[in-house]
């Protein structure tokens, strides 16, 4: 609603902001050197503010919600400043140390700027808001909407869309459908409309659109009343009741093969954020089929002498959503391995449904190393070149493990299994319940971003080099 006006205050905040920095520009000049010159000097600084300008305008580009702005309050707002003074200071450092001009700069005047900038930008933005918001309360110009509900929710309903702080946007009439409650005020608004009349006043009142709040079982016809509307070339806007119990991360609407959909997910990923985390695979994947080409010169002739079989070992895994592929390692077992297990079952360290125990006997005495020292790992390089696999992510379950999942196991793998992940840097072999690898695997879905793959890559660069926890 009002979706148009409220993209005129946001590049109203975009101008502020510019104006701030170049006033903070100006008047620092004068506080510091008593006048506005054309000196190299004032030459310096004028590319300094350029460059600041420049990073402002690539951060409204690339994700600054400019619509908070006009949802924060006045104590909000100072702190949000204070952070966006924080960003700007960092590129500045940044910009100086790379072009070797600190030793050019003042102190003083840095200092000068950084506290006009946050006094100016905090005094515009504030007044900014208050005159949209009484601007728009005033003039005819705000989005007059008229709002369809029940009794039993009309207050909490106003309460909501006040608190998002849509300045474009007045409820100004109010229809109350359950009940005949015409003349009675809630909240600040009086009831006009009951559903005898409803039509009647939205055609004689002042009404750009509608919002339906209806609960799902509701002695009401919306489809009549959406035609209606229709037809007088009122927006509607309709509440869609989501169930409490569900606890999806992601709710949107979309186009779903020619159908419109509400889609519900516990965690998506944009198409940008995809094509990063593969870009990222896709670089790592090289480097390690590298390396995994050059360790095999090494390793084959000691594995094929330690023990009978072949170099590699293949097995077929469950990947992401329970796509079945063909994992790649080194061979750090006898070749009977898997008729071993059944007999060592009870001997099983972990708690559910992975296996791994101390001592076990499948191991070579080669094995036995390379898993220490996760060697043994690197040929799934080649599965994360593939597509099977990501550098980070969760570790794919075997056939035989992935049967006994209960439902809720299986959002673990709702993403690409990964080489290494939150809970291998988090104690490896050592940890020993599987419902606390599960419970680590949904934290690295729930709060996924590349910076995360990063640190987590980092991090198993120490643990394999520490030997923290391979087994």
């Amino acid at each position: 609603m009002g979706n148009r006006k409220s993209k005129v205050g946001e590049k109203l905040i975009i101008v502020v902001d510019i104006v701030s920095i170049i006033g903070s520009f100006i008047l620092s000049v004068a506080v510091q050197y008593n006048r506005i010159g054309t000196n190299d000097l004032t030459s310096l600084y004028v590319s300094t503010v350029f460059i600041m300008l420049l990073s402002h305008m690539v951060s409204y580009a690339t994700g600054m919600n400019r619509k908070q702005v006009f949802k924060r309050g006045f104590t909000e707002e100072g702190f949000a400043i204070v952070k966006e003074q924080v960003k700007l200071m960092a590129i500045l450092v940044t910009y100086l140390y790379l072009t070797k001009q600190g030793e050019s700069y003042s102190r003083l005047f840095v200092v000068i700027f950084f506290l006009l900038n946050y006094l100016i930008t905090y005094v515009l933005r504030s007044y900014l808001k208050v005159f949209m918001f009484a601007c728009y309360k005033r003039s005819t110009s705000s989005n007059k909407v008229l709002l369809i509900t029940t009794s039993d929710r009309a207050e909490d309903v106003i309460h909501r869309i006040r608190a998002e702080r849509e300045w474009a946007i007045l409820i100004s009439d109010m229809a109350i459908i359950d009940k005949d409650m015409v003349g009675e005020c809630i909240e600040g608004i009086t009831v006009l409309g009951s559903k005898s009349n409803l039509m009647e006043i939205a055609r004689l009142n002042v009404l750009d659109e509608v919002f339906i709040s209806l609960p799902q079982q509701c002695n009401f016809n919306l489809n009549e009343a959406i035609y209606e509307f229709e037809k007088m070339g009122v927006v509607v806007h309709i509440g869609i009741e989501i169930n409490p119990m569900f606890h999806f991360k992601n709710k949107y609407l979309e186009n779903f093969a020619g159908y419109q959909v509400i889609t519900f997910s516990t965690g998506i990923f944009d198409a940008r954020q995809e094509l990063l985390k593969r870009v990222l695979d896709f670089a790592g994947g090289i480097i390690g089929v590298v390396a995994t080409a050059i360790i095999t010169l090494l390793l084959a002739p000691i594995i094929k002498l330690d023990s009978k079989g072949p170099v590699f070992f293949s097995q077929v895994r469950v990947g992401r959503n329970g796509r079945k592929f063909k994992i790649y390692k080194f061979r750090s077992m006898y070749e009977n391995a898997e008729e071993m297990k059944k007999d060592l079952l009870d001997k099983n360290d972990i708690q559910g449904f992975m296996f791994k125990m101390k001592d076990d006997p499948r191991i070579t005495k080669v094995g036995k190393f390379i898993r220490k020292t996760s060697l043994d790992e690197f040929p799934q390089f080649l599965n994360v070149l593939k597509g099977d696999m990501s550098l980070v992510g969760t570790r794919p379950p075997t056939l035989d493990e992935f049967e006994k999942y209960e439902v809720r196991h299986k959002r673990r793998l709702s993403l690409r299994p990964g080489l290494t992940g939150l809970w291998q840097v988090s104690g490896r072999s050592d940890i020993q319940d599987f419902e606390e690898v599960v419970k680590l695997d949904l934290e690295y879905i729930d709060n996924w971003s590349i910076g995360l793959d990063i640190k987590l890559i980092l991090k198993t660069i120490c643990v394999v080099v520490l030997k923290k926890g391979g087994r």
